[in-house]
């Protein structure tokens, strides 16, 4: 099992490592809380994005 990190983001920093995503799987929008998933990023491997929309963003990487 990989170890799982949690990482608070600005919504400045959301927004520079949604830019560098380009393989998406997928992207789950829900009670306000949008979530895109990534396969692979070039820096922080596999990622989370997880975004609601009072502004708050994190990101789940392993």
């Amino acid at each position: 099992m990989k170890e799982i990190k949690i990482t608070p983001l600005t919504v400045q920093q959301y927004a520079e490592i949604s830019d560098d995503i380009y393989d998406e799987v997928e992207r789950v929008e829900h009670a306000g809380i949008l979530a895109a998933k990534c396969s692979q990023h070039p820096e922080y491997g596999d990622i989370i994005l997880i975004s609601s929309n009072q502004g708050d963003c994190l990101m789940v990487h392993f």
